[in-house]
């Protein structure tokens, strides 16, 4: 597979830890150590507390006596998973427009999409792992940090979809029988980079519309799972090593961190796939 895992980021996560409590990792490409995905930074700033023995890795991950039990016997995605999976039934995305229908999504789960939830859905302790040496964990997300609550992902973007497929059908070169001087693009070739950077230049003969700089080396298909379908792991990189450092927001508050392979400064996450 692309990619083993990921995990959405704790995006909105306010940190209201006490003065001895330092976000080492806050920042983008930092690694997981101090970020929002380590839990002995995160949990004591909601009235958790720290792993017994500081671990970082234990609450995805162990070397010894995963959990391969999960239900639906996906377990052809598990990197020796060491937390409780999600036991919601899930509602994914109603396609609004009508030449997308064609496009549905069996599992929103699917691949790595399901590790994300056992912890955004709200359902399990984002601090609990397990089943070797286990803890139990006390935090579970909620409101705007929760994502899926209740089995619900008709407000989130749409996983769990054919990304190559839906590229393909959308970019036309007819409109009925009628064959188009120029091929109309709506969905980036996976095979390009994430965007990073754009010039607000309009070139309607090429329907790219604004000029979008893709200097990465991070392909698109290199974060859909089996090489084509959706999910979080396709926008979000959990261990916060390879992710881009977002701008500054223009009331001074803090620089997010949202785990995410390109800014949303431009909207350049979105135009990463999205031809608009």
């Amino acid at each position: 597979m692309k990619k083993t895992v990921a995990l959405v980021a704790l995006a909105t996560v306010a940190v209201g830890a006490a003065a001895t409590v330092s976000f080492a990792g806050m920042g983008a490409r930092t690694g997981v150590n101090g970020s929002f995905h380590d839990m002995n930074y995160y949990a004591p700033t909601k009235g958790g507390v720290q792993e017994k023995y500081e671990r970082v890795c234990v609450y995805c991950h162990t070397p010894h006596n995963a959990i391969v039990n999960e239900p639906g016997n996906h377990t052809n995605f598990l990197p020796l998973w060491n937390h409780t999976l999600t036991q919601l039934t899930y509602t994914p995305y109603q396609w609004a427009t009508p030449a997308n229908v064609p496009f549905t999504i069996t599992d929103p789960l699917v691949g790595p999409s399901r590790l994300c939830m056992s912890c955004h859905d709200g359902s399990i302790a984002v601090d609990q792992h397990g089943p070797a040496m286990p803890q139990t964990g006390t935090i579970k997300l909620s409101g705007n940090r929760a994502i899926g609550i209740g089995g619900d992902l008709t407000t989130t973007h749409p996983i769990g979809f054919d990304y190559v497929a839906a590229r393909t059908a959308r970019n036309i070169t007819a409109i009925g029988t009628v064959v188009l001087a120029t091929q109309v693009q709506e969905i980036v070739d996976e095979k390009y980079a994430f965007a990073t950077a754009i010039s607000f230049t309009t070139n309607p003969n090429d329907n790219t519309y604004n000029d979008v700089t893709r200097a990465g080396s991070r392909t698109i298909a290199s974060t859909l799972y089996n090489g084509n379908m959706m999910t979080c792991a396709t926008c979000h990189e959990v261990h916060n090593k390879e992710n881009a450092s977002q701008a500054q927001a223009t009331d001074g508050s803090a620089t997010p961190n949202y785990f995410l392979y390109a800014k949303e400064q431009n909207s350049l996450i979105c135009l990463s796939c999205h031809i608009k």
